[in-house]
């Protein structure tokens, strides 16, 4: 039997903080005056035969618990662009302990929004690991069941990272949704691939971005104690259509409405699903070192990848930003009938390109900011295929 708990827990920042996803020297919000709607951890704590695992969803930009470094985006040979870590080091491994798992049974997923701080103190992670604690004493038997559907809220964006939409990209929204076996509603897990760098001009504000609220809405709509992880998914290459398109003045009002746009898609995803019989709870984490480009300053970057299997539903995470086109290529080498697959989790490895994208002439910041080579696409798939069958 399946036993799940789910909630949430307020990490609005109440002192002046450095935002993550430009430059955290010159974007500083105050929350007295810059907060345009809160942000929120989601949990998720799953339990089958005396297997614990759980996922948290962070309304933040990454989730490395070191500092990282990439390349210039600037393009600049031996020059770097670093990025603080979000989390104190030990965090995930914290936040496992009182999940009563361990970090092969943990994933720590940022929705990857551009607003919001660059670190988070011990506070917030006390905030987060004491809700994983509550929920360690709310399981309940549960049934689960999987949805899907589209939204057109996300577009292409290179070379310029504003939307194009002659190119078409993979729109599909997915979620697993939890239900006790009575047909009352506890809460989804939400997989898309949108980059949130909606909220602009000024982009030194605090918020979810479209994404947050949409998760928002949709738990304000199912009501009750409903709640929605957002998990990012493979957005490298992708921009939304609200918001981030070269507008001069403040673009918050497209943000609410693309995230009004995006809860309806995915309230109408939830209405179309199909139950999953949950024949085994079993997760795997590993680290790989990719190598990396000549002149990068480093001969390798980790790679962190995440599964979770539930029989017929995997999980699948990666600690870059992944290409939109990755979606269709992991998919292809998963058995499981339904398959979510989300970046941004369990570590920062920078942007993940396809091999194509190494080749098509577009270029830009994603491209000059990679720290591989165009032999990423054949690492990574076979550690992909490689964690799957592990999981078998």
């Amino acid at each position: 039997m399946l036993k799940a708990a789910l909630g949430k827990v307020k990490i609005t920042p109440e002192e002046r903080v450095p935002l993550q996803g430009y430059n955290p020297e010159t974007h500083v919000a105050d929350p007295k005056k810059d907060v345009l709607d809160d942000l929120y951890a989601r949990v998720l704590l799953l339990e089958r035969e005396g297997q614990r695992k759980a996922v948290v969803s962070v309304d933040c930009c990454l989730t490395n618990e070191q500092a990282v470094r990439v390349a210039d985006p600037g393009g600049r040979e031996g020059q770097y662009r670093e990025f603080a870590a979000t989390f104190p080091q030990g965090t995930r491994e914290g936040w496992a302990r009182a999940a009563g798992t361990d970090p092969q049974g943990l994933a720590v997923c940022a929705t990857h929004t551009h607003t919001a701080p660059a670190s988070f103190g011990a506070k917030d992670t006390a905030r987060i690991e004491g809700l994983i604690r509550q929920l360690a004493g709310r399981l309940e038997p549960v049934r689960l069941y999987a949805a899907e559907g589209r939204s057109g809220v996300s577009a292409f964006r290179r070379p310029t990272l504003r939307a194009d939409l002659s190119v078409p990209v993979n729109q599909t929204l997915k979620a697993l949704v939890l239900e006790t076996p009575e047909g009352e509603p506890l809460g989804a897990v939400v997989n898309y691939a949108v980059h949130p760098t909606a909220v602009r001009n000024p982009a030194s504000r605090i918020s979810g971005d479209l994404v947050g609220l949409a998760v928002s809405e949709v738990e304000r709509r199912m009501g009750g104690s409903f709640t929605a992880l957002f998990l990012q998914g493979f957005s490298g290459d992708i921009c939304p259509r609200y918001g981030d398109n070269g507008r001069t003045g403040d673009t918050y009002a497209e943000v609410v409405e693309g995230g009004r746009v995006l809860a309806g898609d995915i309230l109408e995803a939830l209405k179309r699903r199909t139950e999953v019989p949950v024949t085994r709870l079993r997760s795997l984490s590993r680290t790989a070192a990719f190598p990396t480009r000549t002149g990068f300053g480093r001969p390798a970057m980790d790679v962190t990848l995440f599964g979770l299997s539930l029989g017929d539903a995997l999980l699948l995470t990666v600690s870059g930003e992944v290409f939109n086109e990755y979606i269709a290529k992991a998919e292809a080498l998963s058995p499981a009938r339904h398959t979510l697959l989300a970046g941004l989790s369990n570590g920062y490895s920078g942007y993940l390109p396809t091999r194509h994208a190494f080749h098509d002439g577009l270029g830009g910041y994603e491209m000059r900011t990679t720290p591989y080579t165009d032999e990423v696409e054949e690492r990574l798939l076979g550690e992909i295929r490689s964690l799957i069958r592990a999981l078998e």
